[in-house]
Parts: C-alpha cells; sequence; structure tokens
C-alpha cells in the first residue's frame, strides 16, 4: 500500500526579507557600525578572559 506524500507548507520556507530588512543589508554606514560593535565586543570578551 503506497504511502501518501505531504507537501511542505509555507511554514517550512525561510521568510522573504521586507525592503527595510534589505535596505540595512546594504546600507553601507550600518554595516561599517555593525563592524566596530561586533569586533568592541570581542575584544572585550578576550581581555576579560585574560585578566
Amino acid at each position: 500500500m503506497p504511502r501518501k506524500k505531504r507537501r511542505y507548507t509555507d511554514q517550512f520556507y525561510a521568510p522573504s526579507p521586507t525592503k527595510g530588512n534589505l535596505f540595512w543589508r546594504r546600507f553601507i554606514p550600518f554595516q561599517i557600525w555593525r563592524f566596530f560593535v561586533l569586533n568592541f565586543k570581542i575584544i572585550k570578551i578576550v581581555v576579560l578572559g585574560h585578566s
């Protein structure tokens, strides 16, 4: 007896990014800011780990 195949519903697929998300992903000043914030967090973790 063959098993029925169920199709994936929309909840199994990733959502499409909004226009706002795409803007912030491509906005270079924001990317530079996030780069420095992330690096500062990493430096803080390293410095606190070595003291």
